[in-house]
């Protein structure tokens, strides 16, 4: 039947083109062209010249109208291609590549519903994976994309990280306030997202913390090859257990103030391969005499909080054994804040009050081959007694006590590792019993 149109138009085409349009759709003439949802304006109007030219009287030929090199479509519409970011179809005046110029079942006279419309030039991978963005998964490109041009890159509606916010406010309103924005998330969210679907939660380019990894290549290489790493950046959710990828209050996008976040893991004893760590909330609830870090509620000042070579994560060096040989090199940690003259003078009267007369009883303790370590006496977290003294330190399986009490004058104690002696600061140097100093002491 088609064959036999061409070859004999109706007698109304034979008119001239005056009558183009008017009769073309008809019940055996592109019929379909009325019974469309979306029909062009043209169309719709019976005003198929201003697109067509007839090759010639009474031919059933015709071919669009000639528009030098742009096409027809800028003569009733705006142009689209203006922006610095062209779609390819736009700016090679292929209109009709996604539109048809007649009729269609879909809004915009589109040849295609949606995504369906999209995956005609580009891979069709946006759905199949794991996890996929909203509007991907209903076939909103252009919840996103200007499927013309933008001045953006891919045609985004929105220029970097404003695109995204545009739906999800919550974080839009963070980060209006926080005191601290991860960079990423000011400058562009798919640095760590996928805007269309990856196979990993929230779309994440990758996994936590490969993905951190991308830019924290130092902290990659320190978890990777430290001997003691912390627990919180191998277990659960890795960097975020202590980072909000986001928006923070605090330094370093923490969740909470460093303390209250060290202690929101260390509320309980925690087994660890090299023993166990006490709950330490309580312990410093319960023992008022706080090591200075403590006080300033700075744990990374002496623990590295993503690993370290030397034991408990500590940023330094310093002698788990009870005893070991004096070098200031196994001291570096006290070091960092403590004068190492602390031990290293026989003689002092202003560097220490543990000193009997200017006997400087620290240099007699650790200044030998087998000397005391700090932990010996030292509490290094928090004590019930001055200058973070214990009661007592592991000596093997024996809990070996340290029995200290503070005199006016200087101290004394009756620890398992010697005989029960005192010491006085003032006048000259001398030995007396815990009897004599507790008698003097009244």
């Amino acid at each position: 039947m088609v064959a036999a149109l061409f070859a004999n138009p109706p007698s109304p085409l034979a008119k001239g083109p005056d009558k183009v349009g008017t009769e073309c759709a008809t019940a055996t003439c592109h019929a379909n062209f009325a019974k469309k949802a979306h029909v062009h304006g043209p169309v719709a109007g019976g005003e198929c010249e201003p697109c067509h030219v007839q090759k010639g009287a009474g031919l059933h030929e015709f071919k669009p109208r000639p528009q030098g090199g742009d096409p027809i479509c800028y003569d009733c519409h705006d142009r689209k291609d203006q922006g610095k970011v062209v779609h390819g179809p736009v700016s090679e005046g292929g209109c009709t590549d996604c539109h048809d110029p007649h009729a269609s079942d879909f809004e915009y006279q589109l040849v295609a519903d949606g995504a369906a419309l999209c995956v005609n030039c580009h891979e069709d991978d946006k759905t199949t994976q794991k996890h996929v963005h909203g509007p991907v998964a209903v076939g909103e490109c252009i919840a996103c994309h200007d499927p013309h041009s933008s001045n953006n890159e891919v045609r985004l509606k929105k220029p970097g990280s404003e695109m995204c916010l545009e739906c999800h406010e919550d974080k839009k309103e963070a980060m209006a306030s926080a005191a601290h924005v991860h960079p990423p998330v000011k400058e562009k969210c798919w640095s760590c997202h996928s805007p269309h679907g990856t196979a990993y939660e929230f779309q994440l380019l990758d996994e936590v913390p490969k993905l951190c990894f991308r830019c924290h290549k130092d902290k990659a290489k320190q978890i990777e090859n430290v001997k003691t790493p912390h627990g919180a950046v191998t277990t659960g959710k890795r960097c975020v257990n202590c980072h909000d990828p986001h928006t923070s209050e605090f330094p370093k996008q923490l969740k909470m103030a460093p303390m209250d976040l060290c202690l929101s893991c260390h509320d309980k004893q925690v087994e660890t391969p090299s023993g166990a760590i006490p709950d330490m909330k309580k312990w410093f609830a319960d023992h008022a005499d706080h090591h200075g870090p403590i006080r300033d509620k700075d744990c990374s000042a002496c623990h590295d909080p993503h690993g370290s070579d030397n034991l408990r994560i500590l940023k330094r060096a310093f002698p788990p054994e009870f005893y070991a040989p004096f070098d200031p090199q196994n001291y570096a940690l006290c070091f960092g804040c403590h004068s190492p003259k602390l031990v290293e003078d026989p003689q002092t009267s202003s560097l220490t009050g543990f000193r009997d007369g200017t006997k400087n009883l620290h240099y007699v303790h650790v200044h030998q081959q087998k000397g005391r370590t700090c932990r010996a006496c030292h509490e290094v977290h928090a004590s019930a007694h001055p200058k973070h003294i214990r009661d007592s330190v592991p000596f093997g399986s024996w809990e070996l006590p340290i029995a200290f009490e503070k005199l006016d004058d200087g101290g004394q104690c009756a620890p398992g590792c010697h005989v029960p002696r005192a010491y006085h600061n003032d006048g000259e140097q001398k030995q007396t019993t815990p009897a004599e100093a507790g008698a003097k002491k009244k």
